[in-house]
């Protein structure tokens, strides 16, 4: 039982200290998930024109950079707005 509850422990050290170095890695110009989804359209439509729009938005690029959830959710975007991928022929 002593055993189990030093694992544990361990293991709450080790989430802590990993959430810390995710931490102490973030760019310090990443907007955060607010604005990064309050401008998410924009920067999908300038993506799916062509556009660069890091250069723009550099804290929203730094987020979508960092960010998981937000970066699928600007995918889904872009899909979107792209449409479906163009079909290829089957090979005979």
């Amino acid at each position: 039982m002593e055993i189990e509850a030093q694992n544990a422990s361990d293991d709450h050290w080790s989430d802590h200290w990993a959430r810390l170095d995710a931490f102490l890695q973030t760019d310090p110009r990443d907007a955060g998930c607010d604005e990064a989804m309050e401008m998410l359209d924009v920067y999908a439509e300038l993506l799916a024109a062509g556009n660069d729009p890091s250069e723009r938005f550099p804290g929203v690029h730094a987020h979508f950079l960092a960010c998981d959830p937000c970066a699928q959710d600007l995918a889904g975007l872009l899909s979107a707005l792209r449409g479906p991928a163009p079909s290829r022929p089957d090979s005979p």
